[in-house]
């Protein structure tokens, strides 16, 4: 697919199946000059921010394009257009907010009266990971289309987002509005690695789901290890240690992602904590970080001190909350016969005094702690980071705080992502590594199994309880 094909389309879609070239692509058309800047939009921060830091290590220059969201997009002309777009709702109830935002853009984009501003202002849209969009932005990208020509690209195979709202048909409703300029069919990212094999594979995999079929997991023998899944827990869990413990010695330079359940979120932390050099992708909305906020601001005394060790408990190992708060109770009653340890001292002073220096203080010192691993550096960091706020705003909740820095880890991207890590398949969408480890194919449907199947480069290793897989 040449970037003068996307150049000269009125309007289309490009089919972009994972690996194969659709963000080259679209970095390469950003690069040619236009007249007026292209218009890129997709759906998250972090997606953004991705897409600007490529944009920039490529020096494309940024006077060529503005990379924003769907709906940041609708927000800031509902905020240039007030009359035009009156919203009831506010931000802070989003479910209520973000429909009628784009619903009242709509229909402003509908009276005609700003379209010679649009076309104005650029000179063609880009829409990426069209698959994810809901039917209001299908509806709000058709009438932008009306003004300018129009690309948009994406996967039916990889919507296992849900943004909110009714989907648009991908065959009635994208494929008929947006005609299909061309299906990406060269596996790039395996072709890069040497295993042009796994690349082909995969997508024959695609088609296969595509169609509804199942796939055979040792139709790839090189390079698609597949393991039995027992049924019993603990010969299961040994099983996946010891092949993500293979994976790190025979390829200790290499990147590797473990694909979890995507609904049992302390699965993938019970995983995380029990193996070595493995840590936790973290969602975007960093609710364990929030809720644990939010019970620092409502307690003190001891009731503090537990709050801090629970939180500690859910992202580090060894914190041993019973035994530490039973010997803060032989503390407190002067029955010790040693002095207090550092954790012991601070955590003492916190339910004394209930500084949040004291807070931030006995975290660090919990961190410290001999034996002790954090193995969600991402939640503890923001934990931390969260606490440094408080401490630096006392007007500031600590709940609030944490809210301040979740929005700031939204615009950080994938410099979130460490290169060895577990998530779900809707945490990992869009990245890539050397070996992915899938450990139960069994949960996933269809489009779920595809996008862990792709995030590997070099290979890919998964469990289940038969080699044959898919709905």
């Amino acid at each position: 697919m040449s970037v003068e094909a996307v150049l000269e389309a009125q309007r289309g879609l490009i089919v972009a199946p994972a690996g194969c070239g659709k963000t080259h692509l679209i970095t390469d058309t950003l690069a040619v000059t236009p007249k007026k800047p292209y218009l890129v939009l997709t759906h998250t921060t972090a997606g953004v921010a991705a897409l600007k830091q490529k944009l920039r290590r490529l020096l494309v220059p940024p006077q060529n394009y503005v990379v924003t969201t769907i709906d940041g997009w609708a927000l800031r002309l509902a905020s240039y257009f007030p009359s035009l777009c009156p919203l009831k709702s506010q931000p802070e109830q989003p479910k209520a907010f973000y429909p009628e935002l784009r619903r009242t853009v709509l229909a402003a984009l509908g009276t005609g009266q700003i379209q010679d501003i649009i076309k104005a202002s650029y000179s063609r849209i880009l829409v990426d990971e069209y698959q994810d969009c809901n039917m209001d932005q299908h509806q709000l990208i058709q009438a932008l289309s009306s003004a300018l020509p129009s690309v948009v690209f994406g996967d039916p195979m990889q919507c296992i987002f849900n943004f909110g709202g009714p989907m648009p048909r991908w065959n009635e409703d994208v494929r008929e509005y947006f005609p299909v300029l061309k299906t990406l069919d060269f596996p790039w990212r395996w072709h890069n690695t040497g295993t042009l094999e796994l690349g082909s594979w995969i997508l024959q995999c695609r088609e296969a789901l595509l169609a509804g079929q199942k796939i055979d997991l040792n139709s790839c023998p090189k390079l698609v290890r597949f393991n039995e899944i027992t049924g019993v827990s603990s010969t299961d869990s040994q099983s996946q240690r010891g092949a993500h413990y293979s994976l790190l010695k025979d390829n200790p330079n290499d990147s590797i992602l473990v694909l979890g359940n995507s609904k049992n979120p302390t699965s993938r932390h019970n995983f995380a904590q029990q193996t070595r050099g493995l840590d936790v992708v973290e969602p975007v909305d960093l609710r364990d970080v929030i809720e644990a906020a939010s019970r620092f601001d409502r307690s003190n005394g001891s009731h503090l001190v537990r709050n801090l060790l629970q939180a500690c408990s859910g992202i580090m190992t060894n914190v041993e909350t019973e035994k530490t708060m039973g010997r803060l109770d032989t503390i407190q009653s002067g029955r010790n016969r040693t002095p207090p340890n550092p954790v012991e001292f601070f955590l003492m002073r916190l339910a004394q005094e209930g500084r949040r220096e004291d807070l931030l203080e006995a975290l660090r010192q919990v961190e410290n702690k001999a034996g002790v691993r954090v193995y969600r550096k991402a939640a503890f960091n923001a934990l931390k980071d969260a606490l440094q706020k408080a401490v630096d705003d006392p007007e500031l909740s600590i709940r609030d705080a944490a809210a301040k820095i979740r929005e700031q880890r939204r615009h950080q991207g994938d410099k979130r992502i460490p290169s060895r890590a577990i998530g779900s398949t809707l945490l990992l969408k869009g990245l890539e590594c050397d070996h992915s480890l899938i450990l139960d194919a069994d949960d996933m449907n269809s489009k779920h199994l595809y996008v862990a199947l792709s995030r590997g480069a070099k290979s890919i290793t998964v469990f289940a309880r038969s080699n044959i897989v898919g709905d």
